[in-house]
């Protein structure tokens, strides 16, 4: 039996630790400004290395069935969590009726909507030569920012990060090992802090919606070749400090490996914390103490309980709709 990729694994921990990390900084970003630099400079790499790393499992599209598998386990789950997250809603901020659009996905669910369309456009970019197919997804994601779609069927964001996953699907993992050498990792680790200090003094006011793919440039108040021009820039910088992110994740398994095998479960599910918890007096309270490594703590240990054995047993009958077989071990 073939021994598990633990690189991946430890890629895909750390990556959703910045994910649930930087939706907890959310409220805080424009009170503070290394806050709002730090919020930058995750969402400049964080979903990029995510997509990138999903488009490089995505290798088996031309098998027989693969369509159906992967309906099976987007589509269903945002169906029906797009309903648990109304309902849900309803009740956490009293709304007078219940609002449920399968059209418009709620907060972080656009992810499943846009991983299920850019696997079913590998099947024709997939057959592609790489020096066509790449430079065509780039075009489709300068395009996506003329559209007016906004959030509709995330239908910008899949547009916008799909070069991102082209480019792992393409990648071999011979090509990613070049990252560990030496000399790469210590560059890596000086382009990721020096991106820090680009972004807190060079671009303290850079609006994050750039970054969230989901905004025309007209929206964002720009012409359509100043659009163009600043989401090569951006496109360039992710490229720049995923690949200084992925030259740093350790091959070796560690006890916090598994979680990078759950992380589809925790992704779905920290909504609900956090969305409670910013309902709470808890913003205040984080806001009075400057108790921002609370935070970070508080992401770790979100991702302990969501990523636990008995929370992965009992969701995964609603997001892989198999019911849990109690003395085998969660993947």
């Amino acid at each position: 039996m073939k021994e598990r990729d633990y690189y991946f694994d430890n890629a895909k921990c750390a990556l959703m630790l910045l994910v649930v990390f930087g939706h907890f900084l959310r409220p805080y970003i424009d009170g503070v400004l290394w806050v709002h630099s730090l919020y930058t400079w995750i969402f400049f790499f964080h979903m990029p290395a995510f997509i990138f790393i999903s488009g490089y499992f995505a290798k088996k599209f031309y098998e027989h069935g693969y369509l159906q598998k992967i309906t099976k386990k987007l589509l269903i789950p945002y169906v029906l969590f797009q309903l648990v997250y109304s309902i849900y809603y309803f009740f956490l901020y009293d709304k007078q009726s219940l609002e449920l659009d399968l059209l418009t996905p709620h907060w972080s669910l656009w992810f499943l909507l846009s991983l299920f369309s850019w696997n079913v456009l590998l099947l024709w970019f997939g057959r592609l030569p790489k020096r066509i197919a790449l430079p065509m997804a780039l075009l489709l994601g300068l395009a996506g920012g003329m559209m007016e779609a906004e959030k509709w069927l995330s239908l910008s964001r899949t547009l916008t990060f799909f070069p991102f996953f082209l480019l792992g699907f393409f990648f071999q993992k011979s090509a990613i090992e070049r990252l560990f050498a030496a000399p790469v990792r210590l560059v890596s680790l000086f382009v990721l802090v020096g991106m820090f200090f680009v972004i807190h003094f060079g671009f303290p006011d850079l609006p994050q919606d750039w970054l969230y793919g989901s905004k025309s440039y007209d929206t964002l108040g720009v012409s359509e070749s100043a659009g163009i021009a600043s989401r090569l820039a951006i496109y360039g910088a992710s490229l720049l400090m995923m690949f200084g992110f992925l030259s740093l994740i350790p091959s070796r398994r560690f006890s916090f490996s598994v979680l990078g095998a759950r992380t589809f479960y925790i992704y779905i599910l920290h909504g609900f914390i956090l969305k409670y918890l910013h309902e709470t007096p808890f913003t205040d309270f984080i806001m009075d103490v400057h108790g921002y490594p609370l935070l970070l703590a508080l992401s770790v240990a979100v991702m302990l309980v969501l990523g636990s054995r008995p929370v992965v047993r009992l969701v995964r009958p609603l997001l892989e709709w198999r019911w849990p077989r109690w003395r085998q071990t969660a993947s």
